[in-house]
């Protein structure tokens, strides 16, 4: 009976990968006696290491180790009969040759990316296929965005406030004081309150685009963590559904009084403030257009509605207008992390990374129904793996 082999599902790659690295080999040759010495090429040369690890382990054969004291892995093999090595070390990817090669660099630093190019072709297929099944990983930066939202929230509310403390004036002498301000003094802090004012609506205007950022990128946290399963593409429609979309997967249907109330405030800010001032200052209802009105001027395209237009005021964020956003963010802070949202919005605020395939929702939903001890658990046990693999503490 003939023997059979099994088809190796890289050949025609390994086939372009070999031409593409004339002169790279499998052959570990003897280093004994070799001086090696090692750098870190700059990080947009090899923007993701284990590229290369697919590439000469997984299509070419290369011996590879892993893992080892803060390294991940070490592939090794040969470059012109001389020995060469890669590795994924803790501070970055890591090229090792002899001593005195610095012949070999522009091969290493010019032949490998190129190859990798090849293997960018092969696998992106695979790519698109595990994108759409929704196999794949979302890194958690919700405490990045929350810490941006917070900073200019912060500064908003310092401006504001000494926009309204009265003005430090020195003590006058006696004979000089008529006990009238004078007009200097007037001007001087007319100009200091609403130089104040300004600069409360600059941080507040950022305060509200940051904070819709940053709900846009927790929706999609949160709707992991609730573990509901995924159909075949949902996570590429839910990734491009517009916030109020993906907020509404969070709630049953028709939505509670609260939710519904936070949303129509939500959406109000937003056609209000934030997007005239993400969106170049075009207004939804075209309150930014003025339509000429022969013998009488200029005239709001959305006439009296105008009055609710960000512009309508001196200053388009007051005090009043940045106290009402914080009130409404803060009354959706709670929603999205009381009652069923409770588990989902810890495993969010411990940066926790989802991943989206059933298996992964399975454990998240198992989590979250045995209640806070049982989410601890689970977050305490990824946090034990990520810092494990992080830091390379193999």
């Amino acid at each position: 009976m003939q023997e059979t082999h099994p088809i190796n599902p890289y050949s025609d790659l390994r086939r372009r990968l070999q031409k593409k690295l004339n002169g790279f080999s499998d052959d570990v040759p003897e280093s004994g006696g070799i001086k090696m010495v090692s750098y870190r090429p700059e990080r947009t040369v090899f923007p993701v290491p284990e590229l290369v690890l697919f590439a000469l382990r997984d299509v070419l054969g290369w011996k590879w180790y892993g893992e080892g004291e803060k390294v991940r892995w070490t592939v090794r093999g040969a470059l012109d009969g001389a020995p060469v090595a890669f590795e994924l070390r803790k501070f970055g990817f890591t090229v090792i040759r002899p001593e005195g090669r610095d012949d070999l660099d522009p091969r290493i630093l010019g032949q490998l990316p190129s190859a990798l190019r090849e293997v960018e072709v092969f696998l992106r297929p695979l790519a698109e296929q595990q994108v759409a099944n929704g196999h794949v990983l979302i890194t958690n930066r919700y405490s990045e965005f929350n810490d941006r939202y917070h900073f200019f929230r912060d500064h908003a509310d310092r401006s504001y406030k000494r926009s309204e403390q009265p003005p430090r004036r020195k003590e006058k002498t006696v004979a000089d004081d008529s006990g009238r301000v004078s007009l200097s003094d007037a001007t001087r802090d007319m100009n200091r309150m609403l130089s104040a004012q300004r600069e409360g609506f600059f941080y507040s205007t950022a305060m509200v685009d940051s904070y819709f950022s940053c709900l846009e990128h927790r929706l999609i946290l949160l709707r992991a963590f609730t573990g509901r399963p995924l159909a075949e593409g949902e996570l590429l429609d839910l990734l491009a559904a517009k916030w109020d979309e993906k907020l509404k997967t969070l709630f049953p249907s028709p939505l509670p009084e609260s939710v519904a109330t936070a949303l129509g405030q939500m959406r109000r800010i937003k056609e209000r403030i934030r997007n005239p001032f993400a969106h170049g200052g075009v207004e939804n209802d075209r309150g930014s257009l003025f339509f000429r009105l022969p013998k009488i001027g200029a005239i709001p395209a959305n006439f009296s509605k105008f009055a609710n237009s960000v512009r309508f005021s001196f200053l388009p964020v007051e005090a009043d207008d940045h106290a009402e956003c914080c009130a409404v963010f803060d009354a959706l802070d709670v929603l999205l992390s009381e009652r069923e949202l409770s588990g989902p919005h810890e495993m969010v605020r411990w940066g926790v990374d989802p991943v989206f395939d059933a298996k992964s929702l399975s454990e998240y939903a198992e989590a979250v129904a045995g209640g806070p001890e049982h989410v601890d658990a689970f977050i305490e046990h990824w946090s034990r793996a990520w810092e494990r693999h992080a830091n390379m503490d193999y």
